[in-house]
């Protein structure tokens, strides 16, 4: 396989398994981690549709959520934009994004509707009213952060830094905190290191580490600095329980009571990380086993695929959810990876 075929393999396997995790993880979103064994006889393992139980109740087998339509349109920013990432293309985004009612009016968050605001007032010149409202940012510490990172690893395969400095631009858009940069930036240095043709597992979460570090140290000098876990430090934890003994159901369900699969990004990134480990690095394996983990499954699946995926690159499974998705949501994932591959 040549050098552009392996990258543009890796991207798309990227696209493929963010894709497919939000897709698979809209059904058993907000369940429990026995909860969702007991209603689907051990686990989800294929496209269904979501039920009532879900906020995506509504979507067919296969159709993704905010996670993966925010990814999807970014990256097509970055592409029109001929592969450079800018603040503009993460507003431009966010813009498109607002004005596609099947995604914005069900799935927008509190964080990414002001963003929007903010960026809809300074594109018309104005000034939003005075408001008393006092901003929480502890509350925009929230997974956001890393669910739409992976194109800044994907148009930098092989280059950390690049990778970290355009998930810095991208998130300080909607997540302008030291915990919410840390995690981004822990989920697109990795992406970036799967492409290293030498990569390997321990190296894929050193490189989060890595990232993780140096986006939580820009964040305490240029952004807001909230309370919360460190996400470096709960990586560490991940990677102790998935290293533990036991099986890998039980070291499924500490990742899911002792890290969390919450909405923070302390949680959502390290668990990422540790469902990763777990499974040993098989992509399929990856993504049906975040989206079976419990709380916030789609955003895990999401963040958990795109890193996995990047480090493994296509196999014949990913093909075919490559077609559903392509299917269930009209758009094209395998036009995206080309593109993207050919500015890289």
């Amino acid at each position: 396989m040549t050098d552009n075929r392996r990258i543009n393999d890796k991207i798309l396997a990227s696209l493929t398994c963010s894709a497919a995790g939000d897709a698979i993880g809209a059904v058993t979103e907000n369940l429990t981690f026995n909860q969702i064994r007991e209603k689907y006889n051990g686990g989800v393992r294929e496209f269904i549709a979501p039920d009532k139980t879900a906020f995506a109740y509504g979507n067919k087998p296969g159709e993704i959520t905010d996670d993966f339509s925010q990814t999807y349109l970014l990256a097509k920013e970055i592409v029109k934009n001929h592969g450079e990432i800018t603040t503009e293309c993460a507003e431009n985004m966010l813009v498109e994004w607002s004005n596609i009612p099947h995604w914005f009016n069900r799935f927008a968050g509190p964080t990414t509707r002001q963003a929007i605001k903010r960026i809809q007032a300074k594109n018309l010149n104005e000034i939003l009213p005075a408001s008393n409202e006092v901003i929480d940012y502890a509350r925009q510490a929230t997974n956001g952060a890393a669910m739409k990172i992976s194109p800044a690893g994907l148009f930098h395969p092989c280059d950390e830094d690049k990778a970290i400095e355009d998930a810095i631009k991208i998130s300080m858009v909607t997540h302008d905190n030291q915990l919410s940069l840390a995690g981004a930036c822990a989920t697109a240095a990795s992406i970036a290191y799967g492409f290293r043709p030498d990569a390997n597992l321990y190296g894929l979460v050193e490189a989060g580490l890595r990232g993780a570090e140096k986006g939580k140290a820009y964040g305490l000098q240029h952004a807001h600095i909230v309370g919360g876990p460190d996400v470096a430090e709960r990586i560490h934890l991940a990677m102790l329980i998935a290293f533990d003994s036991g099986s890998k159901e039980e070291r499924l369900k500490k990742i899911y009571n002792w890290v969390g699969t919450g909405l923070h990004i302390s949680e959502a990134v390290p668990a990422a990380f540790g469902i990763i480990l777990i499974c040993n690095g098989d992509p399929i394996e990856t993504v049906l086993e975040s989206v079976n983990i419990g709380y916030d499954t789609d955003t895990v699946a999401a963040i958990a695929g795109s890193i996995i995926g990047a480090y493994s690159g296509m196999n014949d499974e990913l093909k075919h959810y490559t077609e559903v998705i392509n299917a269930a949501n009209g758009i094209q994932i395998d036009e995206l990876a080309a593109q993207i591959a050919g500015l890289v």
